[in-house]
């Protein structure tokens, strides 16, 4: 049994096919945010920019980013997913819920220099906290995430200092980071920031073809500590839709695997969108998956595989053996450039 909200005229009907389940109420200043996860987070940035190596429509209007974005509210999606880099997206986010109390995730690019001091970094970030609440139309981010994770190489004290700062204040509620490429350099230095207890909420890039959380042992870490886990990048950018002829000349490594992929779609007579959503759905420790939509029916599709049938254990097995080890330049889109 799904816990509610009280009943309020602005929230939508949390007892949908998008799933939810309780978490912390977060304050934002201007009420109390849903005390859901949507196990579907809308990932938004596709609203403020051209996104995806699939992408072949470009922005959406705000007409129909707004008719999109009511869609997913009046699906019973609370949680969103935004950032500063995201072009217009806090923009339009901000001028769609005003009056609303979804469950925002947003995050900031950091730029330190060396010789920057803690004191430096906690103003560069109020001020990035700033200009992302007033294009929100909020008085606290629910969630803020850190976007770039290579400052916490050589600033990650300071950052986190500057976050628990923030929180304390009420400018946020919960602060997270996001995970930029799953390299084993990355986890390297973010191993003991990711176990801090400041940090309750991460994102991961993961997905049939990518296992680099499950096998570093990631994935199992952030569910024993607690932690609330996004996972984005469950269609790799659109990647496992793409048709040989389709890549481009860098990505002609993803041939094989994509090829691997189709033969056991069509094998077991799941589609490839229902398979990729299913796999990350069901794993132990994920509680929402960011997918983005550039249309209103795109919306309505994902909920409807957020609702889909679960994959059969032998199937679950073979994506593992199968995709174990892809090619980090086809798994790593910062790669494909």
């Amino acid at each position: 049994m799904v816990k509610k909200k009280e009943a309020m005229p602005t929230e939508p009907d949390t007892g949908t096919q998008a799933g939810q389940r309780p978490t912390a109420g977060t304050t934002t200043g201007r009420g109390t945010t849903v005390e859901t996860i949507s196990k579907l987070t809308l990932g938004t940035v596709q609203l403020g920019m051209p996104y995806g190596i699939h992408n072949r429509d470009g922005m959406p209007s705000e007409e129909s980013s707004f008719e999109l974005l009511n869609r997913a509210w009046e699906g019973g999606v609370v949680s969103y997913d935004t950032a500063a880099a995201y072009g217009q997206s806090e923009t339009i986010l901000g001028r769609f819920f005003h009056g609303k109390h979804p469950l925002i995730t947003t995050k900031i690019h950091l730029f330190p220099q060396p010789g920057d001091s803690g004191a430096q970094i906690g103003r560069d970030m109020r001020e990035r906290v700033s200009g992302s609440l007033k294009r929100l139309g909020l008085d606290s981010v629910p969630i803020l995430m850190l976007h770039n994770t290579d400052v916490m190489e050589h600033f990650g004290g300071a950052i986190t200092e500057a976050f628990a700062e923030l929180k304390q204040e009420g400018l946020i509620g919960r602060a997270g980071i996001s995970v930029s490429q799953n390299s084993a350099e990355e986890y390297r230095f973010l191993w003991p920031y990711l176990q801090n207890d400041l940090y309750e909420a991460v994102q991961i890039p993961m997905n049939v073809l990518d296992h680099r959380p499950i096998r570093n042992g990631c994935l199992g870490m952030l569910g024993q500590a607690g932690k609330t886990v996004f996972v984005r990048s469950v269609f790799l950018q659109g990647l496992l839709y793409m048709k040989d002829e389709e890549l481009p000349v860098k990505l002609a490594a993803a041939k094989a695997p994509l090829a691997a992929l189709r033969e056991l779609s069509e094998r077991y007579g799941i589609g490839i969108a229902q398979l990729a959503v299913s796999f990350i759905r069901d794993m132990e420790g994920v509680d929402s998956l960011v997918i983005g939509a550039e249309t209103r029916e795109q919306v309505s599709d994902n909920l409807a595989l957020l609702d889909g049938p679960p994959l059969p254990e032998t199937l679950r097995e073979q994506l593992a053996s199968a995709f174990h080890d892809v090619p980090e330049q086809v798994i790593t889109p910062h790669m494909w450039k």
